[in-house]
């Protein structure tokens, strides 16, 4: 049996999964790519026990990487879009050799260039994990779907934004308290940014994207917005409407136009994903031969993410892959964009206002003059001391988001509105 030799960057949590998975199962994946995996070399900026891996090179920077050949295959969990984790992987491609990283930022933005360099030296570039952890949605799309034109996806990809919003309609307790608890329990970062402004469900969707509809990954056109902002108050009156209000990734093509969506958006609370909670990630993908297909799974942690980065060592084993994957990429093309102002659907707005004669006339009066039809709209009593204020949630029919825009501009400025008017987008998944 030949030998497989791995250099892996980065001793975090996956890292540590997927040392993890290689000492649990080593002979039965071994057995299944024909090879015998050697690890020659492991980068950790952490102290870790490292005595088991007597003829393993321990360094303490992965700097160290770009002065170091004996490899044949280089796992890049490091994380971030730049600095050393695109270095290392680009100077590894560059020797030809073969690279698998769970690394979204670097995908998202480098993507492009880094798969063309490995198609030119003829290596593989695997990036299971770097979307949806556990669910093997890259494998899914480029071969399980082959023969299926995908229309849409929509998808909860953040384990952590679901875990807060799950919890705070739960527990009724504030976005900030439920955030410290994620972060107690190890679902958020010491600093969760991507995670709740929706950086990190971009980056997945961007990648999703490129491979599903042929367009050069351009996270540039992505529309972003997290869930920084959203207040119990809303979770309440959604679920009450038939509702939940999650951090939604969209892709479609829209008249010749690629739509790329993230944004908290209302669900029927009765719909495959309105019943995906806490960390779990679900992922709808229709397509020309079938109405949906839905996927769910752990979106996050050690052994989910590190299963997905050692699915990639079956495909290194195929001789054609690369070859296969090359003849895709050629193909890749910069398309126009969809852009959010273009948006046509339903919308849930609360509105808070002084309790006074007139206002709901004078909300339909604008909303009229804007072609925006209301479907539902209910007076809410004030749950705070203050009996002169009320709420008024309404949801529309389908209306443009340009008109929306206007119509709540006007709304805002009206005497009798006490704050600025939430609005969040409704989806049919």
């Amino acid at each position: 049996m030949d030998d497989l030799k791995i250099a892996i960057a980065g001793v975090g949590t996956v890292g540590n999964g997927v040392l993890v998975l290689l000492k649990k199962n080593r002979k039965k994946i071994e057995n299944k790519i024909g090879k015998k995996i050697k690890i020659t070399a492991i980068a950790s900026r952490k102290s870790r026990d490292f005595t088991s891996f007597k003829k393993t090179k321990i360094f303490s920077d992965a700097n160290s990487f770009l002065n170091f050949s004996d490899y044949d295959l280089l796992i890049e969990l490091i994380g971030g879009s730049d600095g050393i984790a695109k270095e290392i992987v680009i100077d590894a491609l560059k020797k030809k050799k073969n690279v698998i990283t769970a690394n979204k930022a670097l995908i998202s933005k480098h993507g492009n260039f880094i798969l063309k360099l490995a198609h030119s030296q003829k290596v593989f570039v695997g990036y299971e994990a770097s979307v949806a952890g556990g669910i093997p949605i890259i494998t899914i799309i480029n071969n399980f779907l082959v023969s299926n034109t995908i229309k849409k996806i929509s998808g909860i990809l953040n384990g952590t934004s679901n875990y807060i919003l799950s919890k705070m309609l739960e527990t009724k307790k504030n976005f900030k308290t439920i955030l410290n608890d994620a972060k107690a329990h190890g679902y958020a970062e010491s600093d969760p940014s991507f995670d709740i402004n929706g950086m990190d469900t971009a980056h997945k969707l961007s990648i999703m994207s490129s491979i599903s509809f042929n367009n050069k990954i351009d996270l540039e056109k992505v529309f972003v917005s997290g869930i920084e902002d959203i207040q119990y108050t809303d979770l309440k009156y959604a679920d009450e409407l038939g509702f939940r209000i999650k951090l939604l990734g969209l892709t479609k093509i829209v008249r010749s136009k690629v739509m790329q969506f993230v944004y908290p958006s209302l669900v029927n609370k009765k719909s495959l994903l309105g019943n995906v909670d806490n960390v779990f990630n679900g992922i709808i993908i229709e397509t020309d031969s079938s109405k949906k297909f839905f996927f769910q799974g752990e979106g996050a942690g050690a052994l989910p993410t590190a299963t997905s980065v050692l699915s990639d060592l079956e495909r290194i084993s195929l001789t054609n892959y690369s070859k296969q994957n090359y003849q895709n990429t050629k193909t890749l093309t910069m398309k126009d964009y969809f852009k959010i102002d273009e948006r046509y659907g339903s919308y849930y707005f609360r509105i808070k206002t002084f309790d006074v004669a007139g206002v709901i006339a004078d909300i339909s009066k604008i909303l009229k003059k804007f072609n925006i039809s209301i479907k539902t709209l209910y007076q809410k009593d004030n749950t705070e001391k203050n009996n002169n204020e009320v709420n008024i949630v309404i949801t529309t029919h389908n209306c443009e988001e340009k008109n929306v825009r206007k119509a709540i501009n006007l709304i805002n400025n009206l005497d009798s509105t006490k704050e600025r008017v939430v609005i969040y987008r409704v989806e049919i998944t």
